[in-house]
């Protein structure tokens, strides 16, 4: 999948220009603060439908532009995308509590819109989830999954809704044992499904995931697994297991007031070297973990479909030129429209040039150059 064109609006500081970025690679060039992560953001806006800088849209759209009534307060992003053999148009617009998605005029659900639009991404904060608390390994796993199969997200979000009604439950102090076992009968199916295919995701990477570590790092060995209370096999045997520990934790839980064990504490373990990455990786180390699991996971999307876009955010800043040539190149070779940011075009692989297209950022206007 390729955009062709795009357009912001009411985004950040970014003007209201049209943007040609019909190439393999664009490059956003420019000095600090002038609009370039944002570019990128507003693109990944479009190819995730959230944002890597914030969990609130909101916070994108400046609050010199309007009313909750002004049509100008309202994000609105454009784009016009080859996919599946076909031109499209695209538009995302969000205001007033409300999301419109629409290809061709029409309106699609998310899931719609993932599977001829999506976007995976690489950012200098992603280098910190090897550290993070479990929660933000859990996202960039889900998000992986997302990129492999859209269809994932409803499956996501009704897990998620069926876990708040739990936990709101609890909190409330009132959960009687047949609203809970209500609630479970349905928290358990859905709770063993997502973590079946989680670990199938791992499972299906895990070959790539190592080599390209071990060609990234220079020949050292890494490996990542996924933990789970609900422990490994399938999905039946996962959700028997599921069904007894809520059965058995239903007191500590009441005590506690929320919800323990289950798919929401799943997390990603990554190792290098054969110990754990959380506490011994150094800054280097981590980095190569994060670039390898992302190569992984384009290199898993090219296999079965369309090869989703690719963005990354201050290129050269996590990197030294040798690696960030490997990197790109690698990304090019997979055949990923590849976004990038940078205050420096030098580092951008010479070898690509004739695929590269260079757009100047200035105080959120655009130059092709």
């Amino acid at each position: 999948m390729r955009i062709v064109r795009f357009q912001a609006r009411s985004f950040r500081n970014l003007r209201d220009d049209v943007v040609d970025v019909d190439a393999p690679m664009v490059v956003f060039s420019g000095p600090n603060g002038q609009g370039k992560t944002n570019a990128l953001e507003a693109l990944g806006v479009l190819g995730s439908l959230r944002s890597f800088r914030t969990p609130r849209l909101a916070d994108a759209v400046p609050h010199n532009t309007g009313t909750s009534g002004d049509v100008r307060g309202k994000l609105d992003l454009r784009a016009i995308v080859r996919s599946e053999g076909q031109t499209r148009q695209f538009a995302f617009l969000a205001g007033d509590g409300e999301r419109r998605l629409t290809r061709e005029e029409r309106a699609v659900d998310a899931v719609a819109w993932l599977t001829s639009l999506r976007a995976s991404w690489f950012s200098p904060a992603d280098v910190g989830v090897v550290r993070d608390e479990p929660l933000a390994r859990r996202g960039l796993l889900d998000r992986t999954i997302l990129t492999l199969d859209p269809g994932y997200l409803t499956l996501a979000r009704d897990h998620r809704r069926v876990l708040d009604q739990k936990a709101a439950l609890y909190r409330s102090g009132r959960a009687t044992d047949a609203e809970l076992d209500a609630l479970d009968a349905q928290l358990v199916p859905l709770g063993a499904r997502v973590t079946a295919k989680r670990q199938a995701t791992v499972a299906h990477i895990l070959g790539s995931f190592r080599s390209l570590y071990a060609e990234i790092a220079g020949g050292e060995a890494a490996d990542v697994r996924l933990r789970s209370t609900l422990g490994e096999g399938d999905e039946t045997a996962m959700a028997s297991r599921y069904a007894d520990a809520v059965a058995a934790q239903r007191p500590q839980e009441r005590q506690r007031r929320r919800v323990l064990g289950g798919a929401q504490r799943d997390d990603l373990h990554f190792e290098v070297g054969g110990h754990p990455a959380r506490t011994d990786a150094s800054q280097g180390q981590a980095r190569s973990l994060v670039l390898a699991w992302k190569l992984a996971e384009i290199l898993a999307a090219g296999e079965t479909g369309e090869v989703p876009l690719f963005l990354v955010d201050d290129l050269g800043s996590e990197l030294d030129a040798t690696r960030t040539a490997a990197f790109v190149h690698r990304l090019h070779e997979l055949g990923a429209q590849v976004f990038v940011s940078t205050t420096d075009v030098r580092v951008v692989p010479v070898r690509l040039a004739t695929d590269v297209r260079i757009v100047q950022v200035s105080q959120g206007a655009f130059t092709s150059v």
